[in-house]
This record gives C-alpha cells, structure tokens and sequence, in this order.
C-alpha cells in the first residue's frame, strides 16, 4: 500500500494536468493561425520541414508552426486522456454495468459541446458566411474548408462523426470516442500487478498503428498513444514509483515533443509521433509524481489554470473562431497588404482569435460542457462504479 505522502502525492486531482491540457489547446489555435495565408510561393507550410521552407516572415512562420505543434498538442490530449481514464477505470471491475456507465459518461462530456461547435458553425455558414471562393491570398489549408454547399445531409454526417467537414478539429473526437470504448479492456489487459501484460498491451497497440491499414487505421494508428497513458497512469500508483523530475529530464522530455514539428512536416506520420508521445509519457509522468516541483511552476499560473478549465471547449471551438476572423480579413483587408506583411497580419488575427475563442469557450464551459458532464455523472451514480473526486469531470476527456 502506498505510504500517505505517497497517496497525497498521486490520490489527489493534479492541477498541472490540467493546465498542460490547456497549453497544448492553446498550440493548435496558434499553429492553425499561422498557416492560413500563402507565403509567397509558400502555400502549405505545415507539409515542409523548417529547413525546406523559404523567405524570411514563411521561416517564421514555420519556425511557430514548429514550436507551438498542433500535431504534438494532439498527441498530448490522447496520453493524457490515457492516463486519466485509466485512473478512473482502474479501481473498478471490468462488467457490463461499469463499461456501460463509463460509456454513457464519455457521451455527457464529448457530445455536448462538439453539438454546440456545430450549431455555431451552421450559424455562421446560413447568416454570415460571404460564400466559398478560392482565395488566391489564403493557403491551401484554408481553401479547404466549407467548399461543399452546407447541407442538412453533411450536418448529418458531421453529428455522427462520419466527417469533419464542418469543423476540422473534430476529427480527434471521433478518435476518443472509440478509444473509450477499447480503454476498459486495454486497462484490463494492462492489469494490476507486474509489467508484463503492460508492455504486450502497448506492444500490440503499437504494432496495429505500424501495420493495420484500411477501413480501421484511423484508430489504429493513435490507440498506442492511449495504452501509453494508461501505463504511465499505472506506475504512477505505485509506492515505489520513483521518477527525476530534474530540469535535465523535463527538458528531454520538452525536446521531444517539440523537435519533431521542426524536422518533420506538421502531420500525424508515426516518425514524429513516437517521439512525441514518448516525450508526453514522460512529462506526464513527471506532473503525476512530483507535482509541485518547481521546474513547471508556469503551469500554476492563473491563465494556465483557467485556460485548463475550459480547454475542450477552447478545442473545439478554436477553428470556427478562427476561420470567421481569418475570412473576415481575406474579404475585408487590402491585397497588397496581406501579400507583403503575412505574418504580421497571422500574428494579429492569432490574438484576437484567441480572445474571442476565449469568450466563447468560457460560455461553452459553465453552460454546456460543466452541467452536461455533472448529469451524466448522476445518471449513472453506482456504487459499484466510482470515480475518484480528484478526477474532476473537466479533467475526464
């Protein structure tokens, strides 16, 4: 049994977990600002390593891209929702009754707010959407979005998750929703005693993202980011679990989570994922068995916090916000101007997308997502099935 400093240490809601989430929800945001306008001949910045990519404000822009990974941001959220649904999962037997309220709570949290994206998405499109245009002054990322007429039909397909269509940042939803699904039996598999099962578990998981292709490879390729997670969530129960949360180790860990937005293209290719959740696994880690050491002390800030509170919906919500601005500025703003000063004009509409995206998604938080996730918690309030109360809802996703 672990000893009460120990059980302080790990029993209790990590806060820094929390506004890690919020960090890496901030990421997407500023990497999506930064690729939505073409560069002179640069017109898909993400799909090049920094070092091919050319001109002074595009190597800027890339240089952001790089650091504040979307890409890497995403792996986080799925370690992390690894780590923290194992927790809650982990104490209780594995029946029909238990996956069934697990499952029933994973819908309260996800589907709320992802409904309420869309609703604000069908607004803007029916009432103020100026009509899809190529632009020749936007990327090719943001030529992309809404090209298809909005149809009673693609909202459809987007409820279900059959497509992102209208709201690109939801294709991760669909993803942790089937996880959750296959968590309970991943931590099952994971076991409680030894590390054998353990390392089979993420052994297999890592095999099906190499090797399955096809109908299913949508999942595949990010489970092992989950059974990762759920590991780590394991040996950080454990009294003897000893881990240096030296500044020389979080800086690894930061090394690898960020070095591949720089050498590789800004996308999901397994080369750059393994590294970073690697680095994610560790850093995790680090929060989850020292948390109150002084090498992340930014992650106690008043912003970091907050911004962990309302970090899904701020998720969700980030692209709408994003393209509304964006488009605004392709219409509205002089030509000359956005061809010769790009990245000024990103930078700007970066603040002020987060701003307001920073509205929204505090609205989102206490109406929406908040209430939601409590009722799906009293409706499915069991005694056989408890989730710790340091395992506040807001950090359950």
């Amino acid at each position: 049994m672990p000893v009460s400093a120990s059980k302080n240490s790990f029993g209790r809601f990590l806060d820094r977990l929390e506004a890690l989430r919020g960090v890496a929800a901030l990421w997407v945001i500023v990497s999506h600002s930064m690729i939505w306008l073409a560069m002179g001949e640069e017109t898909a910045l993400w799909s090049k390593p920094v070092f091919d990519v050319h001109g002074g404000q595009a190597v800027l822009a890339r240089a952001v891209v790089g650091l504040f990974n979307g890409a890497a941001a995403v792996d986080i959220f799925f370690v992390l929702s690894g780590f923290v649904l194992a927790r809650s999962l982990r104490n209780n037997p594995l029946t029909l009754g238990n996956y069934s309220r697990f499952v029933v709570r994973r819908v309260f949290r996800i589907f709320p707010a992802f409904w309420l994206s869309l609703a604000v998405v069908v607004l803007y499109l029916v009432f103020v959407f100026p009509g899809y245009a190529k632009l020749p002054g936007a990327s090719v990322w943001f030529n992309w979005a809404y090209a298809e007429p909005f149809s009673a039909e693609q909202l459809w397909q987007n409820v279900r998750f059959h497509t992102a269509s209208l709201n690109s940042n939801a294709w991760t939803l669909k993803i942790e929703m089937a996880a959750s699904l296959v968590l309970p039996f991943m931590v099952w598999c994971i076991g409680r005693r030894g590390m054998a099962r353990a390392w089979v578990t993420l052994g297999v998981a890592i095999a099906a993202s190499v090797w399955v292709t096809g109908d299913w490879a949508w999942l595949t390729t990010y489970l092992y980011m989950f059974a990762a997670g759920a590991i780590i969530s394991r040996q950080t129960e454990r009294a003897d679990f000893h881990l240096a949360s030296s500044r020389w180790f979080l800086a690894s860990c930061a090394a690898l989570i960020v070095v591949p937005g720089f050498y590789w293209p800004t996308i999901h290719i397994w080369q750059a994922d393994f590294p970073i959740v690697l680095g994610a696994s560790g850093l995790i880690s680090a929060i989850a068995a020292s948390p109150k050491s002084s090498a992340l002390r930014f992650l106690d800030s008043a912003w970091a916090r907050f911004l962990g509170k309302i970090s899904y919906s701020f998720y969700i919500l980030g692209f709408i916000t994003l393209y509304m601005v964006a488009n605004w500025c392709l219409h509205s703003l002089p030509a000359g101007l956005l061809q010769r000063w790009p990245l000024p004009v990103m930078a700007v509409v970066c603040v002020v997308a987060v701003a307001f995206t920073t509205v929204f998604a505090a609205a989102s938080f206490h109406w929406i997502e908040k209430p939601l996730t409590v009722l799906g918690r009293r409706l499915t309030q069991s005694r056989t099935l408890t989730i710790p109360a340091q395992l506040h809802p807001r950090v359950d996703s």
